[in-house]
């Protein structure tokens, strides 16, 4: 399990019951960490706000039911800060993840800007992109 993943809860626990959340309920995991072999799940309600609960969850207790995809070289992203500007990577920019960074947690990613009609590649944060689905 790892973060974004979605999950469905498959126990029915009165620690749980007490948060709103019961058996066959889904949510997805909102933190990177696992501590003390529970994970912090987001209960949500498709397309309706607010969330029912975020609380943490025994692993033991939890199915995978969607598998985030990984960014790995190659990954076409979406850059959702407007932190690059400056640079020539608006909010929005689409791109394609080219090298690991020198540190973990970053990506160098070239963006194609079509305004521009060029090509901008920057080192970005791994939290600055996120995945497109096809």
């Amino acid at each position: 399990m790892k973060e974004y993943d979605r999950v469905k809860l498959i126990v029915e626990k009165e620690k749980y019951a007490n948060e709103g959340v019961h058996k066959g309920m889904d949510g997805w995991i909102c933190d990177p960490r696992n501590i003390n072999e529970q994970w912090l799940v987001c209960f949500d309600q498709y397309g309706a706000l607010p969330n029912i609960a975020t609380i943490p969850v025994k692993e033991k207790d939890l199915e995978v039911i969607w598998e985030h995809p990984l960014k790995q070289v190659g990954s076409k992203v979406t850059l959702y800060v407007n932190n690059y500007i400056d640079k020539g990577a608006p909010l929005g920019a689409q791109g394609v993840i080219v090298q690991k960074g020198e540190v973990d947690s970053k990506w160098i990613v070239c963006f194609s800007i079509k305004e521009l009609k060029k090509d901008v590649t920057l080192t970005v944060d791994n939290d600055e992109i996120a995945i497109d689905y096809e």
